[in-house]
C-alpha cells in the first residue's frame, strides 16, 4: 500500500518520501500539484490614468505574475466560491505619481480593498503580495499611474500565473552499497571525491555513505570504481522535491493535489461501474454490440 512520509520541511521547500508506488502516481501528483491546485492571481486591470512610457498591457502582464498569499481563513473561502463556479475576486488599487523624482513603483504600493462576491465584511479576509519589492513600473517626475487589479482564481494548466509551486522533480531512492573497503586511504579519498553530491565519507579506516539522500544517481563513482560501488534506484521508493511559490503553504497545496486526485479517480470508479451495470443489462435484454 503508498505510504507518504516527510523527509525535510524548509520554508517553501518539502522534500516528501513515496513508498510502494510507481513513478506513474508520482508523475501524477506532480502534475496535479503543478496544473490543478488553485489558486489567485491577478486576472483583469481596469487602468483609469497611466502617463507612464509603459503600455497598459505591459502593467496588466505584470501585475498578473505577481504572486499573491492570503490566510487560511481566505484561500478556504475563494476555493469554495472557485469550485462552486461562482465569480468570486480580491480587489487592489494602485494610485502612484512621481512628485519630485523618478522613482520605481514596487508591489508592496498595491493595496488591497476586499474580496468580492464571499458574504463576509471585508476585515475578515487579507491578501497581500508574496514579496513587497517587486517592480512593477518605473514612473518619471510628473507621471501618474492609477488602476484597479481584481484577482480571481484560476489553475495553472489556464496560465502559470496560477500555480502554486515553482518546481516538483522526483527520482528514485538511492541504494548505494560499498561492495568492499578500499586497500589504501588514498583510494578512498578518490572515491570520496569523485562524488560530486558528497555522498561518501572516510571513517575509522572504513569507506561509509554518509549521506545517501543526496545521491543523484549519476553513478559517476560506479564508472570509475565498479569494484567498490554499487548505485541503483529503488524502482517502488521515490523521493520528490517541492518548492512553492508562497502564495498558499505547500503542504496544503499537497493536500488539495491529492484531494484533486481522489476525486477523480473516485469519479472514474463510479463511471465504469455504471457502464458495467448497463452493458450487463443490455446483454440481459438479448442486444448486441
Amino acid at each position: 500500500m503508498p505510504r507518504l512520509s516527510v523527509l525535510e520541511k524548509k520554508g517553501e521547500k518539502l522534500v516528501l518520501l513515496l513508498e510502494d508506488v510507481t513513478p506513474a502516481l508520482a508523475n501524477s501528483i506532480r502534475r496535479a500539484l503543478v496544473a490543478e491546485v488553485p489558486t489567485l492571481a491577478i486576472d483583469e486591470v481596469i487602468i483609469a490614468e497611466n502617463t507612464s512610457i509603459f503600455w497598459d498591457e505591459m502593467i496588466a502582464h505584470r501585475l498578473a505574475l505577481i504572486p499573491l498569499k492570503m490566510d487560511d481563513k481566505t484561500y478556504d473561502a475563494l476555493l469554495d466560491c472557485y469550485e462552486r463556479g461562482e465569480d468570486c475576486s480580491a480587489v487592489f488599487s494602485l494610485d502612484e505619481e512621481a512628485v519630485e523624482r523618478t522613482r520605481t513603483v514596487l508591489s508592496g504600493r498595491l493595496r488591497f480593498e476586499g474580496v468580492e462576491g464571499v458574504a463576509a465584511p471585508a476585515e475578515a479576509f487579507h491578501v497581500e503580495p508574496v514579496s513587497k519589492n517587486i517592480p512593477i513600473l518605473k514612473l518619471a517626475k510628473g507621471q501618474r499611474v492609477s488602476l484597479t487589479a481584481i484577482a480571481r482564481m484560476g489553475v495553472g494548466r489556464e496560465h502559470a500565473k496560477w500555480q502554486p509551486v515553482s518546481a516538483v522533480g522526483y527520482k528514485y531512492k538511492p541504494v548505494i552499497r560499498v561492495l568492499k573497503n578500499p586497500e589504501s586511504e588514498e583510494v578512498a579519498a578518490r572515491i570520496v571525491e569523485t562524488c560530486p553530491r558528497k555522498v561518501f565519507g572516510y571513517k575509522d579506516g572504513a569507506l561509509v555513505v554518509i549521506n545517501p539522500l543526496s545521491c543523484n544517481l549519476c553513478r559517476e563513482c560506479v564508472e570509475k570504481f565498479p569494484e567498490y560501488i554499487d548505485v541503483r534506484g529503488d524502482q517502488h521508493t521515490i523521493i520528490m522535491s517541492v518548492e512553492g511559490l508562497g502564495t498558499i503553504p505547500v503542504e496544503r497545496a499537497l493536500l488539495v493535489a491529492l484531494d484533486i486526485l481522489s476525486k477523480r479517480v473516485n469519479n472514474l470508479v463510479e463511471r465504469i461501474k455504471e457502464e458495467v451495470l448497463k452493458t450487463e443489462a443490455q446483454l440481459v435484454a438479448g442486444e448486441t454490440f
